[in-house]
Order: structure tokens, then sequence, then C-alpha cells
């Protein structure tokens, strides 16, 4: 049988307002501003920030993947481009109004990587098994630190196989 509350209750509860409390939720960052802060620690500018292929990458990082490296630029075939590297794989992307392209490629399938700079400019070139990515770019910095990542990365591989084979 359903009773009344009493007016004990009531005087109570409006005297000392009592609200249920919950232990304060970890508030992880947003997956947008995460990969925001990341691409800024690896030397992306402001105006890397706005590219299309930099606001699309949310859609493409898995929630447990962090970028490492990243170098965005001009390619010969297909415009304005970005290369990627995180924790898991590189990712190539071509991000357009109503196109996308986007190819992921893992650090075993990875060859090697070139680095030249002339002027302002510098190139970075990813060869892997599959084809070549060449990017033209004028942010150093992280073209730099991009090539790095991937060079430990190329290091790491081979440690690997060769521990492997003895």
């Amino acid at each position: 049988m359903y009773l009344l509350p009493t007016s004990n209750y009531l005087r109570r509860s409006l005297l000392v307002n009592h609200r249920r409390t919950f232990p304060p939720a970890a508030n992880p960052l947003n997956t947008d501003q995460q990969i925001e802060q990341e691409l800024q620690a690896v030397g992306a500018t402001k105006f890397g920030l706005w590219k299309f292929a930099s606001r699309y990458l949310p859609h493409v990082i898995h929630p447990q993947e962090h970028i490492s490296g990243c170098v965005y630029g001009r390619n010969d075939q297909d415009g304005s481009v970005m290369l990627v590297a995180t924790d898991r794989r590189v990712i190539y992307l071509d991000k357009k109004p109503l196109f996308i392209n986007e190819e992921d490629v893992s650090y075993g399938v990875v060859s090697g990587i070139k680095y030249s700079s002339a002027g302002f400019g510098s190139t970075v070139t990813l060869h892997t098994r599959i084809k070549d990515f060449t990017i033209h770019t004028l942010n150093r910095k992280a073209a730099r630190r991009f090539v790095a990542y991937i060079e430990e990365r190329r290091l790491e591989q081979s440690e690997e196989d060769s521990y492997e084979n003895t």
C-alpha cells in the first residue's frame, strides 16, 4: 500500500535540499579537441588545422589511436593532401567537398622515407610496397617530426623482424 510522505520527510528535504550526488565523471577531451591538440603538438599550424583533411580526421582516427606526426601540403596529382602517422598506421587523406580519398598503410608495408628541402619548401616522399606518397609542404617543422617518427617506427619494425628470424 502506498503511504504519503510524512511532513517530517518533506520539511527535511526542503531545508537540507537533498540532492543525489554522483561521483564526478572523468571528462575526456572531445575527439575533435583531442585531435586538434595532437596536431598542434606535432607541428601543425592554424592554417593546417583549417584544411578539409584536418577537419575530417575525427571520422578516420580510432578512439585509442594517437597522432604522432603529420605533414600536409600539395601533391602533383591530387592537390591539397595530408599524411598522418599514428601509433598504429599511416593515413593518406585527400578531402575535398563531396570527395574523399583515404588510404591506410601499416608500418610493415612502409619501405622508407625521403626528405628534401630547397628554399622555403620541403618535400616528403613516403615509399611503400604499394605506391609512393609525395607531398610538397612549407611547414618544415611538421615535416621533420613526421620523418623522424616514421624512421623510428621503421627501426622498431626492422628490430622486430630480426628477432623473429633468429
